[in-house]
């Protein structure tokens, strides 16, 4: 019986176990491990199996997950790589006004940055900002991906679109300017810009990232769409304002243009010796005739008691003396009036031009042949305007006034027939670097539009902000001649030295030359040496050298060589437009040097160093270092 019931008993044993909440293999296990029993081991081997399977079933899971997201990872970068290649030569395009390859690029760029896009907003790269830490990391860049796509589709398609087939020589056909394709490009440029603004301030929010790589591209891509920004915001203003300047909705716009005569000094270049006007009607431009109106008697414009003390000459009633002031502001307001006083009619504006300006256009058009049979290109287009025209015709002032009339028109004739020829790139740089330098200066009556011509670097206007600091140095000649063909001047700025009430001093050193050599002085015409009576030899250049102190700073310690100056004249300290105005008379025989020291101490409040600005000399290679 014993041997009956006992099976029945381990049953029951078993059962309420099971009733207890433990498996059959479960209470199988434990009555075992409470008798001693030694089936233990293989079972717990099983379950360490069970186990590691499990873990390596998860880690060929994510290592499988790790993979296709590297593989995505090296696709992103390689559509980036194609996108900066692309974009690259996409403003080789528009330069060059390749409308092929400018469609080709588009068409390239739309596509990778669509591929990277969609890469990055895929189920993958969401379920890897689940990871701790890199997750963020991952969002920023699905954010830069759509703002990828936002810039390229909203801002950039468009834009280059407008731009496409927009080179010179569609902005530019036979004398005109297409007014509607700059409207054109206005309108895209103007519905990009919240574009772009917006990606600037997604871009600026992003949190700093983990991962060095993206910390440098996050760092990358935040120069260039900031500086977009800031080329888009320039841009915007001047088409907005270029149709109405050019004469849009069949109004006439008239602008005075001024050719300055570098070989006889004014304080914005030269003698405004040639006069004439360019009408504007829809973009069509007509050439008015040009002439001198220099010296004719019963002008009188209006100037200020200050610009009288300050510029000592009569440039309130001859049009010759006009630009003796160095802010063109003021030249192009008085000009305008004795322009209107010769009777000759109102203008919306005024323009001065130099030789050097059109040589560097000339540059850009080719050349032409004068009268004579020379070769006049963008090589050598101000030494015939400036000084082969004196010595060719001596003392014959009609001849020269001929010659010089017949140059100065071919070149205008070459250059509007040709322009459109150029790359767009190419003219924006040489007009750029000719209002850097004086050479190109264009005063507007209208305020919006002179407002544009000052943030173009094209106004002339006297710096009036102490936080930019600018010291000014500034000839007008006193030889009356073309002697200045021969003058040499250079301004170097020491290392500013910090005071104690926040003013900084710079040492400054300015030198002018008379490069002229005795035996050129011996033969030259008097056109040339010039015929002022207070002249020690024929060498002899007479000039009124000003400096103009930055605003909000003063010039001190001021030393001059000695025999530089006249002895009866000394140094005149003025004030003009609140700046302090320092005038002397200098007369240097051939192969002198008059150097000028002293300092400079600027505003507390300036933020940037003291720059120079002077007249543009008649030779470029004559003109020294600006700055330290």
């Amino acid at each position: 019986m014993a041997s009956h019931f006992a099976p029945k008993g381990r049953q029951k044993r078993n059962a309420r176990n099971f009733r207890r909440g433990y498996s059959r293999s479960e209470a199988a296990y434990y009555s075992k491990a409470r008798r001693g029993g030694s089936g233990g081991g293989r079972s717990g081997r099983t379950v360490g199996i069970v186990i590691g399977v499990v873990l390596a079933v998860l880690l060929v899971a994510v290592g499988t997950c790790g993979v296709f997201l590297y593989r995505s990872a090296m696709s992103v970068k390689n559509s980036a790589s194609v996108i900066m290649a692309q974009a690259s030569t996409l403003k080789d395009s528009l330069k060059n006004g390749d409308e092929s390859g400018l469609t080709t690029s588009l068409n390239a760029i739309v596509s990778n940055v669509n591929d990277i896009n969609a890469e990055v907003s895929s189920p993958l790269w969401t379920a890897a900002t689940l990871i701790p830490v890199i997750g963020e990391d991952v969002r920023s860049v699905q954010t830069l991906g759509t703002v990828a796509s936002d810039l390229v589709n909203d801002a950039l398609v468009p834009v280059a679109t407008s731009l496409s087939g927009t080179g010179l020589s569609s902005l530019l056909q036979d004398g005109s300017v297409n007014v509607e394709l700059i409207r054109t490009v206005s309108s895209s440029v103007s519905d990009a810009i919240p574009v772009i603004q917006s990606s600037v301030d997604t871009i600026s929010s992003l949190p700093e990232a983990h991962i060095p790589q993206l910390r440098d591209v996050l760092e990358q891509v935040q120069g260039p769409v900031s500086e977009a920004q800031g080329l888009v915001g320039q841009i915007e203003p001047i088409l907005n304002l270029l149709p109405q300047m050019l004469g849009a909705d069949g109004q006439t716009r008239t602008y005075l243009v001024i050719a300055q005569n570098n070989s006889e000094l004014r304080a914005t270049g030269g003698l405004p010796g040639s006069w004439g006007t360019i009408s504007i009607t829809d973009g069509v431009i007509s050439m008015g005739e040009f002439q001198s109106i220099l010296h004719d008697e019963g002008l009188q414009v209006e100037i200020t008691d200050e610009e009288r003390a300050a510029i000592a000459t009569n440039m309130d009633t001859d049009p010759a003396q006009v630009n003796c002031t160095a802010d063109f502001t003021r030249v192009g307001q008085l000009a305008r009036d004795y322009w209107a006083q010769e009777g000759l009619g109102t203008v919306d504006g005024v323009v001065a031009i130099d030789p050097v300006f059109l040589q560097r256009l000339l540059s850009l058009t080719g050349g032409f042949t004068a009268p004579d049979g020379t070769a006049v290109d963008g090589t050598n287009a101000a030494k015939v305007l400036l000084s082969d025209t004196y010595w060719m015709f001596g003392n014959d002032g009609d001849a020269q006034d001929a010659y010089f009339a017949a140059v100065a028109g071919l070149a205008f004739e070459t250059i509007m027939d040709n322009l459109g020829n150029a790359g767009m790139t190419d003219l924006m740089g040489v007009v750029e670097q000719s209002g850097k330098d004086g050479r190109l200066l264009v005063w507007m009556a209208n305020e919006d539009e002179q407002s544009l011509m000052v943030n173009m670097g094209l106004s002339g206007r006297l710096e009036s902000d102490p936080t930019k600091p600018v010291l000014g140095v500034y000839l007008n000649d006193d030889t009356y001649s073309k002697i200045s063909w021969y003058a040499s001047s250079s301004t170097v700025v020491g290392e500013g030295v910090k005071n104690a009430d926040g003013t900084t001093t710079y040492d400054v050193t300015t030198t002018l030359t008379n490069t002229i050599t005795p035996e050129e002085a011996d033969n030259a015409p008097t056109y040339i040496s010039g015929t002022n009576g207070a002249k020690r030899d024929v060498s002899d250049m007479l000039d009124f050298v000003f400096f103009y102190a930055p605003a909000g700073g003063t010039i001190t310690d001021f030393q001059v060589s000695e025999g530089a100056l006249f002895e009866d004249y000394g140094i005149a300290d003025e004030t003009l437009s609140g700046l302090q105005v320092l005038r002397m008379r200098t007369h240097l025989l051939a192969g002198e040097t008059a150097t000028f020291t002293y300092k400079v101490t600027v505003s507390a409040d300036a933020a940037e160093p003291l720059s120079v600005r002077t007249t543009p000399l008649a030779q470029e290679s004559l003109m020294g270092q600006q700055g330290a």
